[in-house]
């Protein structure tokens, strides 16, 4: 069951880039917002790492909302799961995975706001 609704999301997200894709771009969104975007994302998903692997030392109720902060790495930091064993080798290649990543999250946010029909301001009689 859980790979049929993997599947239609999966189908269902790239059916969206492909009719995004036809769109002709108004280039509204350039560079600076993809920069701007991309360090927004990545200090965001970075330090929910490094709060949640600092919450994880103790043995008490913070591992609870620890352990949700670090969810907000994936699915990115589940490709280093083999780390997971050396908690400072795991933290710092996930770290540089979210930094490379957010790039492309950024990327591709801009990319998809570009596509999108722009707002059209509507005359108004003064």
């Amino acid at each position: 069951m859980v790979v049929l609704f993997t599947c239609v999301i999966v189908l269902a997200a790239a059916y969206s880039f492909w009719y995004l894709a036809a769109r002709r771009t108004s280039g509204r969104h350039g560079w600076q917002v993809m920069w701007r975007l991309a360090v927004l994302i990545a200090s965001l998903r970075i330090g929910a790492l490094w709060i949640g692997a600092a919450t994880n030392q103790g043995s008490g109720w913070l591992q609870i909302p620890g352990y949700f902060l670090q969810l907000i790495g994936l699915p990115e930091i589940y490709f280093v799961r083999s780390m997971r064993n050396t908690e400072l080798k795991w933290e710092m290649t996930a770290t540089l995975l979210l930094l490379a990543t957010s790039f492309v999250w950024a990327a591709l946010f801009v990319w998809v706001a570009n596509r999108l029909p722009a707002k059209m301001s509507v005359p108004t009689d003064r």
